[in-house]
C-alpha cells in the first residue's frame, strides 16, 4: 500500500503566503471565491443546472412538493365509472365456443332452461407458434458452350442477398432503435420467440442494411426540415469506442433528424442547421449557435430558470437578484398559460432587464455577473416567442426527442464503427419521426427496405401537407 507524501512545509512553498496583510486578505478572498464556486459545483442538480434528473442524489429535494396523503384507498373510487376494452366484433373472431351452462341447479336441484338472449362474452387473446418462413432459391449453373464462361441464375426480383427477409430486418432494426435492445438481446428475441438463430456478426451487418435503406429517406427529412419556420436543436454527448462525440438533434413539430459529429463546435452546428438557416432556432444558451442572428434564436426559458435558481442560491446581493429572476420567470410562464398578449409581457421585460443589469455592475459575484451579462447580450433572443406564435418559449420539444436516445445509450454505452453510428443516426431520426406522426415505425422500416432491396421509390418521412408547400 502507497503512502500519501507528507505535504512540503510552509517555508518551502515559493510565494504561497504573501507578505503583507493586505495581501493575506487578498488570498483569503479568492480562496473564499474558490470555495463557494466548489460548494456550487456540488450542489448542481437538475433543478439549477443542465444535468439530467437521472444524476438527481436521494438528498435532492424534489422538484414539486410532495402532496398530504388524501386518506382515500387506491384504485378507483366509489363513482368511477371504469374502462372496458371494447369486444372485438364476432365477425372477426377466429374461434367461437359456446359454453352451457349445467342441467341442474346446485341449489333445488331443478332443471335449468338456457337462454340465449343475453350471453356473457369472454374473448381470449393469444399468440400463435411463431415459425420462421424458411424460402429456397436455387440457383442453377450453366456454362457457356463458345467461351467456356461459368453463369449461374440470378435472384428474383425484390429478394434480398442476405439470409434476412424484408420483415425480420425491420424487426431487427426497431428492437434496437425504438425499444433500446442490445444486439445481443436482439438476437436473444430472434432465437426464442422468432425460431431464428442468427450470430451477433449478423445481426450487426443486418443493422448496416437498415441503415442503407433509411439513407434517401433520412436524407430528404433533413432538407425538408431545414425549410420549416420553427426548428429546435440540441445536442447530446455520444461515446464511440473509447472516443466522446455529440449526437445533433434538428426538429420542428413534424419531424427530428439525429447526427453525430465529432465536434460540439460551430461547424458542427452549421453541419445540421445549414451555414445560413431562414428558420427561428429554438435552443439553449450554449455558444456553438452563437453564429445565428439574434432575430432568428429563442433561447429556452426552462434553462434560464435553471440559472436564476443557481444564482438564487448564492449569498446577499447575488441570491436576491436571482430570487428575483426566478419569481419574474414563473410569472412569464403563468402568463404565458393564460394566453397574455405580447404587449402584458412589456411591463415584465423592463423588471427582468432591471435585475440582469443589477446582476451585471454588481461586483460580489463574479459568476453571477458574467451570467447577466450574456443574458443581456442576448435579449433579444430571449423574447422572440413574443412576436411569433410559432415560436415556444422553451426547448423541450428537443429534450423530448432526445430521451429514447440517452435510454439506448445507458444501456448499450456506445457504438464500434462507423456503420453503427449511421444506423443510430437513421434509425433515431425514423423512430421519433415516426411517433410524432403517429405513424407506426415497423411498418415504415419494412417499406424501406422492401423498397431499397426492390430497388423501388423508398417511401416518405415527410407528410403530405409538407410535401404540397414544398413540391420538387
Amino acid at each position: 500500500m502507497t503512502r500519501r507524501a507528507t505535504p512540503a512545509p510552509v517555508s518551502e512553498l515559493p510565494s504561497a503566503l504573501p507578505d503583507t496583510v493586505p495581501g493575506c486578505h487578498e488570498l483569503i478572498h479568492q480562496l473564499m471565491q474558490r470555495l463557494s464556486w466548489l460548494e456550487e459545483r456540488v450542489s448542481l442538480n437538475s433543478r439549477n443546472s443542465s444535468k439530467p434528473p437521472s444524476s438527481d442524489g436521494p438528498a435532492t429535494p424534489p422538484a414539486r412538493p410532495s402532496k398530504s396523503p388524501s386518506g382515500k384507498k387506491l384504485g378507483g373510487q366509489p363513482g368511477h365509472k371504469g374502462s372496458f376494452r371494447a369486444m372485438v366484433p364476432e365477425q372477426d373472431v377466429q374461434h367461437r365456443t359456446q359454453c352451457q351452462p349445467p342441467a341442474q341447479c346446485d341449489a333445488c336441484g331443478s332443471a335449468i332452461k338456457v337462454d340465449g338472449d343475453k350471453p356473457i362474452r369472454h374473448q381470449v387473446f393469444e399468440l400463435p407458434k411463431i415459425e420462421p418462413i424458411v424460402s429456397e432459391y436455387v440457383r442453377l449453373r450453366g456454362i457457356c458452350s463458345g467461351c467456356g464462361r461459368k453463369h449461374h441464375g440470378a435472384l428474383p426480383a425484390g429478394v434480398p442477398s442476405g439470409q434476412l427477409g424484408p420483415r425480420a430486418l425491420a424487426l431487427v432494426g426497431t428492437l434496437a432503435g425504438q425499444f433500446h435492445l442490445t444486439q445481443r438481446k436482439v438476437q436473444a428475441v430472434l432465437s426464442h420467440v422468432m425460431g431464428i438463430h442468427f450470430s451477433l456478426g449478423a445481426v450487426s451487418q443486418a443493422h448496416g442494411l437498415v441503415s442503407q435503406a433509411l439513407d434517401k429517406p433520412v436524407a430528404q427529412l433533413h432538407a425538408e426540415l431545414l425549410q420549416a419556420p420553427v426548428c429546435h436543436a440540441d445536442e447530446t454527448r455520444h461515446q464511440n469506442h473509447q472516443h466522446t462525440l455529440w449526437m445533433w438533434a434538428l426538429l420542428s413539430d413534424w419531424g427530428v433528424r439525429f447526427r453525430i459529429d465529432p465536434s460540439r463546435g460551430q461547424m458542427a452546428a452549421q453541419l445540421i442547421l445549414g451555414e445560413q438557416p431562414g428558420f427561428v432556432t429554438v435552443s439553449d444558451r450554449y455558444a456553438g449557435y452563437n453564429h445565428l442572428p439574434l432575430a432568428q434564436r429563442q433561447v429556452c426559458w426552462a434553462h434560464l430558470l435553471r440559472d436564476f435558481e443557481r444564482i438564487a442560491q448564492r449569498s446577499a446581493l447575488p441570491g436576491r437578484i436571482g430570487q428575483r429572476l426566478l419569481g419574474y420567470g414563473y410569472l412569464l410562464f403563468r402568463w404565458r398559460n393564460e394566453e397574455k398578449d405580447a404587449r402584458h409581457f412589456a411591463w415584465l421585460q423592463r423588471r427582468i432587464r432591471v435585475q440582469l443589469e443589477l446582476g451585471h455592475v454588481q461586483t460580489q459575484c463574479k459568476r453571477t455577473a458574467n451570467t447577466c451579462a450574456n443574458l443581456l447580450k442576448m435579449w433579444p433572443a430571449m423574447w422572440t416567442f413574443l412576436g411569433n406564435a410559432l415560436v415556444p418559449p422553451t426547448n423541450n420539444a428537443a429534450e423530448r426527442a432526445l430521451r429514447d436516445y440517452v435510454i439506448k445509450r445507458k444501456l448499450s454505452y456506445c457504438t464500434r464503427s462507423k456503420r453503427g453510428m449511421e444506423f443510430t443516426e437513421r434509425i433515431f431520426s425514423t423512430v421519433q419521426t415516426c411517433k410524432m406522426q403517429a405513424r407506426v415505425a415497423y411498418d415504415f422500416v419494412h417499406e424501406a427496405v422492401h423498397s431499397w432491396i426492390g430497388h423501388l421509390h423508398p417511401p416518405s418521412l415527410v407528410p403530405e401537407h409538407i410535401h404540397l408547400q414544398h413540391p420538387a
